[in-house]
């Protein structure tokens, strides 16, 4: 496996890492679901289980990934894609719609943006590959952990950079 073939699987590691992290630190969900009022009430209901699909997900890419599972990891991947497709789509409905409200990403607080709808449908392109098998598993156990411990630094760097972007928009808006 070359560098070419892991900093992709990095970049698709990352978007499973993320929503590991988003099922586990975010507060109510369903909560924030129902207050943004873009979904139809059938869909609603099955808001409950948005949190748990999305870290169940996420943890079967990287258990795939880690595992060596080319099957598990092609299955959830795809499934990882097409969560971050939806998400980039019912994030971009929700800006248009009610603007700048808290989006439930990764917290209760952080307002949505067009960075977030953007690497939202980034991280889609990023998984797609792997739904389809490129780059492929390595063999080599320790080349699996680096590219999973490569992810989750640039999950963290995503997470601290979106932060201080919150940050940097509040004081912006008390200096006003």
């Amino acid at each position: 496996m070359t560098v070419f073939d892991t900093l992709p699987a990095c970049f698709a590691l990352t978007g499973a890492v993320l929503l590991v992290i988003a099922a586990l630190r975010r507060g109510d969900l369903t909560k924030m679901i129902r207050d943004h009022d873009l979904l139809p009430r059938f869909l609603l209901r099955l808001a409950p289980l948005a949190g748990p699909a999305e870290g169940l997900a996420g943890a079967a890419v990287l258990a795939g990934w880690l595992l060596g599972e080319a099957r598990l990891l092609r299955f959830a991947a795809a499934a990882v894609a097409l969560w971050y497709l939806a998400l980039a789509v019912y994030l971009a409905v929700l800006l248009r719609r009610r603007g700048r409200v808290p989006c439930g990403c990764l917290d209760e607080t952080s307002p949505v943006s067009p960075t977030k709808v953007g690497r939202a449908a980034l991280l889609a392109l990023a998984t797609a590959p792997l739904a389809m098998g490129w780059p492929p598993v390595p063999a080599e156990t320790g080349t699996r952990l680096l590219a999973c411990g490569l992810a989750a630094f640039v999950a963290g760097l995503l997470i601290v950079a979106d932060k201080m972007a919150d940050v940097r928009r509040t004081f912006s808006a008390l200096g006003r």
